[in-house]
């Protein structure tokens, strides 16, 4: 490599996936020293890395990790999921052990006939159980591995009932920064609970397909 010489976007490209995996493992061992502020209601917390911020909205790249999830039938709500993977948490599971709480609860919408469906509840798993995760013994919920992500992120301090505003602006946002996202569907992460008033703290997801656009104006990565 010359010196003074800095990456230009074909390096970048090509350099980003490892820069990625380096600061994403640097980003969550400092988490797990001193947790972002809006983890307090869960024992632990989804870990991630910044890639980049603007003023709409957030790009992150979040480790690899092992959920529980639920699907939200039709004319069901989506509190009777909510309750399945409470249950599977109280002792619900083999070998029937309690299992400390996690944040977000993050709930999977899809746009049928342009109206956003909650489809799917997913709680993390605490990292004690990521390699070797308790059984569910309902049929009606299931494991599931989540591999590295990138998300574009908004965060907002609204209840559920005003989240969906803000995930359509999001959608807004990046199909004008032309960003390379998956379109059809969303994800509404909750670290607060409808009981909470103060310091709230809730996200609309949208899960990249690409290379992120935010990246190359930043230095950090040349």
């Amino acid at each position: 490599m010359g010196e003074g010489v800095a990456a230009g976007p074909e390096g970048l490209r090509e350099m980003f996936p490892v820069l990625l995996l380096v600061l994403l493992a640097q980003g969550v061992l400092a988490q797990r020293v001193r947790r972002p502020y809006f983890c307090a209601e869960g024992d632990e917390c989804y870990s991630f890395i910044t890639i980049c911020r603007d003023s709409e909205y957030e790009t992150r790249a979040y480790e690899p990790s092992v959920w529980i999830g639920s699907v939200v039938y039709p004319n069901e709500e989506r509190y009777r999921a909510i309750d399945r993977l409470r249950d599977y948490f109280n002792q619900k599971n083999q070998p029937g052990i309690q299992i400390e709480k996690t944040v977000p609860q993050v709930t999977r919408y899809q746009y049928l006939d342009r109206k956003p469906i909650a489809t799917v509840v997913y709680m993390m798993l605490p990292r004690r159980f990521q390699r070797n995760p308790p059984l569910p013994t309902n049929t009606m919920v299931f494991l599931t591995q989540f591999p590295a992500l990138t998300m574009f992120v908004k965060t907002t301090r609204s209840w559920l009932t005003s989240l969906l505003p803000h995930a359509q602006e999001l959608l807004e946002d990046l199909l004008r920064q032309s960003e390379a996202f998956i379109a059809d569907r969303f994800y509404i992460a909750e670290y607060s609970g409808p009981l909470t008033i103060l310091n709230r703290h809730n996200e609309i997801w949208y899960l990249s397909s690409g290379y992120p656009l935010c990246a190359s104006r930043y230095s950090r990565w040349s």
